[in-house]
């Protein structure tokens, strides 16, 4: 029977608006796409959407190690269908068995990975969500037996605006809605190996606020072993990427990971600085939550600033009706009515409860140069 694309979408329409936190999501998403494009394992992973570094991680069927071998493989080795490249092809889905003209050999991740846990004769398809120009998530599933077809790429890269859109909403569903009193920054030590060397106490309970399966396992989870990866390619001059990455936390807000080497040597040991995000940055990430394209967050951030839409126009050499148009789309999008709702919602509904303790936004954050302008008397504007 042929199924329209219509009917393939529908269920995955009706996920997103389930209300799922984003474990959740990624349980039901999963065992979704394993219906509709059969496989024995998968891993996924949320994005930050400004750096494009893991900020969350689920999985079906591996163990911790085999999560180390494929991150590795990601931010070090050289090989085909990275994440990175496909989040910025035409179509985001890769197929190894067709990159590699049948001979996954050419794979170091076959090679190291694949064939010695048991897909040797199987496939590996990987998938990056796009919602707009921001990357919310991606991918990997593998099968040990046969391959994956075009149809099955299309079939995902079909539902892959949905599953970023997913992704965004569970994010969203509790980023918007709770607060946290100031809380001490934690450090994590790890060796070469990504073993933990030393952890604070403070480390340890942000630890428990990770989205990630690996997290209770005893070992640095997932997201902290690639950001240690990331900092070692930096620091030997292979990457001009700060290691640094934003997760969402279990109750709501976001964390901040800040990585370093502690010894001057690529292979020796990371100091990873965990802590909560500071809300200037947040406000940027929350513009980008609600869809907005890259010319709205740019007319959002001066909105913030205070600017006029004259002032606006000038400092984006647009015309005055234009910005005014991105305003109606803006506010369309966040579901507020003016910009008192629109500066309310993105902005002191996450810095409020830090404005009560005396701390100052913007310090070393997003608009650290510029005075943000804020309503004196704001409602609350309900999350949509």
């Amino acid at each position: 029977m042929v199924t329209s694309l219509q009917d393939e979408r529908l269920p995955f329409v009706r996920l997103l608006h389930r209300g799922l936190d984003l474990a959740g999501f990624f349980d039901a998403a999963d065992r979704a796409l394993q219906r509709r494009v059969p496989f024995e394992a998968s891993c996924w992973l949320s994005l930050d959407p400004g750096v494009e570094l893991p900020t969350s991680h689920f999985s079906r069927e591996y163990g911790f190690d085999h999560l180390l071998q494929l991150a590795a493989n990601e931010f070090i080795d050289e090989d085909v269908n990275k994440f990175a490249v496909l989040a910025r092809a035409a179509r985001p889905v890769g197929i190894l068995s067709q990159v590699t003209d049948g001979d996954q050999g050419r794979s170091l991740r076959y090679v190291q990975f694949l064939a010695p846990h048991g897909f040797d004769r199987g496939d590996e398809l990987r998938a990056v969500f796009r919602e707009g120009d921001a990357v919310w998530g991606a991918v990997a599933i593998h099968r040990r037996e046969g391959v994956f077809s075009d149809l099955e790429a299309d079939r995902v890269a079909g539902i892959g605006g949905l599953l970023a859109t997913g992704i965004r909403r569970a994010i969203l569903r509790t980023a918007l809605t709770a607060g946290h009193d100031a809380q001490p920054p934690g450090l994590i030590i790890l060796r070469g190996d990504n073993a933990v060397d030393s952890i604070t106490p403070v480390a340890s309970a942000w630890l428990g606020e990770v989205f990630d399966t690996t997290a209770a396992s005893g070992v640095a989870p997932l997201t902290i072993a690639i950001l240690a990866h990331q900092a070692r390619r930096a620091g030997a001059g292979q990457s001009d990427e700060v290691a640094t990455v934003r997760l969402p936390r279990r109750s709501g807000g976001w964390l901040r990971m800040d990585a370093s080497l502690l010894d001057g040597q690529e292979d020796g040991r990371v100091a990873i600085i965990i802590s909560s995000a500071r809300e200037p940055e947040l406000a940027g990430l929350i513009a980008q939550a609600y869809g907005l394209s890259t010319r709205e967050r740019e007319v959002t951030r001066l909105v913030l600033q205070g600017l006029s839409t004259r002032e606006i126009a000038k400092s984006l050499h647009l015309s005055e009706y234009t910005v005014q148009d991105h305003l109606k789309s803006i506010f369309g999008k966040v579901g507020v009515r003016s910009r008192r709702e629109l500066v309310a919602q993105l902005f002191l509904q996450q810095c409020a409860p830090k404005l009560a303790t005396g701390a100052v936004p913007g310090a070393e954050g997003w608009f650290a140069d510029d005075q943000l302008s804020v309503p004196s008397d704001p409602s609350p504007i309900p999350v949509r």
